[in-house]
């Protein structure tokens, strides 16, 4: 009988489970920053709505962003789940905030923390402008402009 080295199938059976696993690892870690970019883009939105939208009284305002919010698709968030959404309106200061949490398959990966969650929110804000202060603010720009 001849002999034949195995030294190649022993060092697989330990490279390729790490291998896998840090593949995993950073496919999932992608799906979090996708999903986190949606969050900033969806929140950025919606503050900019609010900051444009047409609205008659406070009510009118709040019974709109309401549905608005509520309009938000939210099948398109891969990995994770929406915790908050939340509009404010403060005097001429529309500010939406909002909030996601990833949960992670494995509770060994998380080691940066002691929950099996991670975490994130986007907060954006605009100033609600009327339309004279617009008008005021295009003349002053004409002035500067024409220096």
């Amino acid at each position: 009988m001849e002999k034949k080295n195995a030294y190649f199938t022993v060092e697989a059976a330990l490279v390729l489970p790490i291998v896998i696993a840090a593949l995993l690892f950073v496919i999932y870690m992608m799906l979090f920053q996708y999903d986190r970019c949606l969050l900033e883009q969806d929140m950025g939105a919606i503050a900019l709505w609010g900051a444009l939208v047409d609205a008659s009284d406070a009510e009118d305002m709040e019974r709109k962003t309401q549905g608005r919010l509520g309009e938000l698709y939210r099948e398109k968030y891969v990995a994770w789940k929406i915790t908050q959404l939340e509009a404010i309106l403060d005097g001429n200061k529309f500010r939406v905030k909002g909030a996601g949490q990833l949960t992670f398959p494995v509770p060994e990966w998380n080691i940066w923390s002691a929950e099996n969650v991670w975490g994130t929110e986007a907060d954006y804000s605009y100033n609600r402008m009327s339309p004279v202060d617009f008008i005021r603010l295009c003349h002053k720009f004409e002035e500067y402009a024409g220096r």
